[in-house]
């Protein structure tokens, strides 16, 4: 089912490749709900910021605005050159869901059954693919087809069937992320308490889902290494 990796071992979750250039760093948090300015959350410095998505609680426009608000604040104080957020559960159905990109305007993309390449100055280059929210499939997915062969992040709120997923998660979304061939990283989130990282077939699978019960934050943020790729 994976070998499990602690969440603090920032050598164990570094990408095992050989490179003369330094590895980009990559932040990984979800299910913040709201609370991200909970200093539990204790937000390491790094290159690329990664949200799973429910960065709201029931779809709350306030949250989510103030959510930028504190993107913005974190890209300064904390280095990132780049910003990822996909939706959740949580945000899959709210009404002002069709204005989400303007809402996270300090974020580089929304992502949304699409992908981005994003360039980290000095360190190269990475593919991300970032998923809408779909409860867990026994038969496939046709969306999971989306996803192109050239991702080294994938990010899904919800986890792959078997990595950090509390039982709960996707086999059909496991099966395609084993398969991609130059998959380095696979960040997740939704099922609170298989908050982890794990590494299966080269890949290293981290669910940053950082809320306890009762929405508050009580897990810090995973920070993970991935080799960049170079012009």
């Amino acid at each position: 089912m994976g070998q499990y990796l602690s969440s603090n071992d920032e050598d164990a979750v570094t990408n095992e490749t050989s490179t003369s250039t330094p590895n980009i760093r990559v932040v990984c948090i979800s299910d913040t709900h709201g609370d991200h300015e909970n200093e539990a959350l204790d937000m390491p410095a790094g290159d690329v910021l990664i949200h799973a998505g429910d960065f709201t609680s029931f779809s709350k426009l306030e949250q989510a605005v103030k959510f930028n608000e504190w993107l913005g604040e974190a890209k300064v104080s904390k280095g990132y050159q780049h910003i990822i957020v996909i939706n959740g559960n949580h945000e899959s159905n709210a009404d002002w869901k069709q204005r989400t990109p303007e809402i996270l305007s300090n974020a580089t993309a929304f992502l949304k059954d699409d992908q981005v390449e994003v360039s980290v100055e000095g360190k190269g280059s990475l593919t991300i693919h970032g998923t809408q929210f779909y409860w867990p499939m026994q038969t496939p997915n046709p969306h999971y087809d989306l996803i192109g062969s050239d991702v080294d992040v994938l990010v899904c709120h919800g986890p792959c069937k078997g990595l950090v997923d509390g039982g709960r998660g996707c086999k059909m979304l496991r099966k395609k992320a084993l398969e991609l061939p130059k998959l380095q990283l696979c960040v997740s989130g939704h099922i609170h308490g298989a908050y982890g990282v794990v590494k299966e077939g080269g890949k290293t699978f981290v669910n940053a889902a950082n809320c306890g019960s009762g929405r508050k934050i009580t897990k810090p943020a995973i920070k993970v290494e991935v080799v960049g790729r170079k012009a």
